[in-house]
């Protein structure tokens, strides 16, 4: 059974509260909001995903995620294609911000 961490904004302070571990993250354009997905994604690092989600884009991006919430696994890209795939069912479309992998 996965257990989904409470959302974290996105705040250089919040990155300890993020373990250095495998597992699939989601960007969450509210915080308080679990169904403002914009991205769910693998990670062989959380803590690198929640470091690059930091990062200013490079270019256009059609969203802001304000938060993450992740849980740790080691089947972190089958997992990952999971719930993507029930999204996708669920919304006729993935996430705003994710591109196929």
């Amino acid at each position: 059974m996965r257990r989904w961490h409470k959302p974290i904004p996105l705040s250089s302070l919040l990155k300890a509260r993020v373990p250095d571990t495998p597992g699939v993250y989601m960007l969450l354009g509210d915080e308080s909001d679990l169904s403002s997905v914009l991205k769910i994604a693998p990670a062989r690092s959380l803590r690198a995903a929640f470091e690059r989600a930091l990062e200013p884009a490079d270019s256009y991006q059609p969203a802001t995620p304000e938060a993450l919430m992740f849980f740790e696994t080691v089947s972190e890209t089958a997992e990952a294609e999971r719930l993507l795939g029930a999204y996708k069912r669920k919304h006729g479309q993935n996430p705003i911000l994710n591109s196929p992998f």
